[in-house]
C-alpha cells in the first residue's frame, strides 16, 4: 500500500496567499515626478487597406504630448486604441521615464504608457548665461 503526503487545507491556503502577495509585490515601482504638459496634438496616419472586394482604409491614430520635467523635456506619443490620456495643456502631470517609455498618470488617475520620441536636456539658467569661449 502506498502512502501519499497530503497537505492540510490551511497550508494550501497559506501557500496560495503567499504566492499572490509575491506576484503583487513584483509590480514595478516607478520614480514618479511632477512636470508640466506644454502641448498635445492628435495625428492620424494611413496604415493600409483591408478587404479584397470592398476595401477599407485603415488609419493609426496617435496623441503626441510635450512634457517638461525638472531636467528634461519629453516628446512622447501614445497610440490610441481607446481613449487618450486626459491631460490639460499648461497643467501639471505625474510622469515616470524608463528607457524609451514614458508613463503618465492622467487627470482621471489612469496610467498611460507612451513611447518617447525625443528627449531634450533642459539648460539651467547658469548654462545659458555663461559666455562662450
Amino acid at each position: 500500500m502506498r502512502s501519499y503526503l497530503v497537505a492540510p487545507p490551511f497550508l494550501a491556503v497559506a501557500l496560495a496567499l503567499l504566492l499572490v502577495n509575491q506576484a503583487a509585490g513584483a509590480e514595478k515601482v516607478r520614480d514618479w515626478q511632477t512636470g508640466k504638459v506644454l502641448n498635445a496634438e492628435r495625428s492620424r496616419y494611413f496604415a493600409g487597406t483591408v478587404g479584397s472586394a470592398n476595401t477599407h482604409a485603415v488609419h493609426r491614430v496617435y496623441e503626441t504630448f510635450l512634457i517638461e520635467g525638472e531636467t528634461h523635456a519629453y516628446l512622447a506619443q501614445e497610440r490610441l486604441r481607446s481613449k487618450a490620456a486626459n491631460l490639460t495643456v499648461n497643467g501639471p502631470v505625474k510622469y515616470a521615464a524608463e528607457k524609451r517609455k514614458l508613463f503618465v498618470i492622467d487627470e482621471d488617475g489612469k496610467v498611460h504608457e507612451m513611447e518617447i520620441v525625443k528627449k531634450i536636456l533642459r539648460q539651467s539658467a547658469d548654462q545659458s548665461n555663461q559666455p562662450k569661449e
